[in-house]
């Protein structure tokens, strides 16, 4: 189970760089600022939306797409309970991020418990179909994690 601990912190440092790096061209003016608190954005919502379904598009199948090559690498039997640790993994790794970028103010601690609680759900669910479903309930499972995760970021952003 540590190995899967260590998969999800690896999978969220992963989701980091791809998301600087997908940022980094299409990022609009003023997404640098505190997301935390939207009302100081100056950018559209709209955009913000777009930005926000960008970071859940990566974040989950970088998730998903390491959760799967580690449970068919290790054969693991109880995929289900493979996504806990991966999540955690995953959770702990985005909320150190969040600690130490967030420019001294405090994190909300609503948003540190739904960064864990989305997270090991997410891989939770992923692992319970990964190797085990149908293409088609797979595809579902995840394109729901990525609905999750963007109706967590859009109402985080809101409160």
């Amino acid at each position: 189970m540590i190995l899967f601990l260590f998969s999800g912190a690896f999978s969220a440092l992963f989701a980091v760089i791809a998301e600087l790096a997908t940022f980094s061209f299409l990022s609009p003016s003023g997404v640098g600022t505190d997301l935390w608190r939207i009302d100081t954005v100056t950018t559209p919502f709209v955009v913000l939306l777009v930005s926000f379904f960008f970071v859940a598009v990566i974040e989950e199948s970088a998730k998903f797409l390491v959760l799967a090559r580690q449970l068919d690498r290790t054969g693991d039997a109880d995929r289900l309970f493979s996504g806990i640790p991966f999540g955690l993994g995953f959770a702990l790794t985005e909320a150190v991020m969040a600690v130490l970028t967030h420019d001294g103010t405090s994190v909300p601690l609503s948003a540190m418990v739904g960064i864990f609680i989305l997270h090991i759900l997410t891989a939770t669910a992923y692992g319970s179909v990964v190797g085990t479903a149908s293409r088609l309930r797979t595809g579902t499972v995840l394109v729901i994690g990525i609905l999750i995760h963007l109706g967590y970021d859009t109402v985080l952003a809101l409160i």
